[in-house]
Formats: C-alpha cells, sequence, structure tokens
C-alpha cells in the first residue's frame, strides 16, 4: 500500500499528517526488528540494534530551549535585514 493510496482529496492537513505519522512510526518499527536504526531523543542521537539496548551516540549542541520558547512565547515576529 502506498502513501498515495491513504490520502483522499477530502483530508484535511491534520488528517494528512496523522497519516504519515503512523506510516513513518510503523516503518521505523519494522526497521528497529531488523537492522540498526538512528533516532533523537532528548537531544542526543541514539543507535538501537535489535535487542539491543539504546546507545548515545552524540549529545547535540547549538539547541537552547530557552530561547525556543521565548520565541514560540511572542507568537508572530519578523526579521529584518540591514
Amino acid at each position: 500500500m502506498s502513501t498515495v493510496d491513504l490520502i483522499d482529496e477530502d483530508d484535511n492537513e491534520a488528517d494528512i499528517a496523522a497519516k504519515a505519522a503512523n506510516i513513518l512510526r510503523d516503518r521505523f518499527i519494522a526497521t528497529a526488528q531488523s537492522g540498526t536504526v538512528l533516532y533523537v531523543e532528548n537531544d542526543n542521537l541514539m543507535s538501537k540494534t535489535p535487542n539491543g539496548v539504546p546507545i548515545l551516540v552524540k549529545h547535540l549542541d547549538g539547541r537552547n530551549p530557552d530561547l525556543a520558547q521565548r520565541f514560540a512565547s511572542r507568537g508572530t515576529f519578523k526579521i529584518n535585514r540591514k
């Protein structure tokens, strides 16, 4: 079954996003059961093999949650070029 078969013209964006999330989750689970997968959890890049424990590959620096929250709470903002 392809993703094109799952999306109708009457679907709104939320329905399409939910269907895409379900497909990605299912593919991730299928891949994780047959081989090594990489994923991000709490700003850490993790590697997991089937029947193995997750291994920290790298901590992802550069994201500041406090700064992101301040921008999100302000709503819409403009970036002016100088």
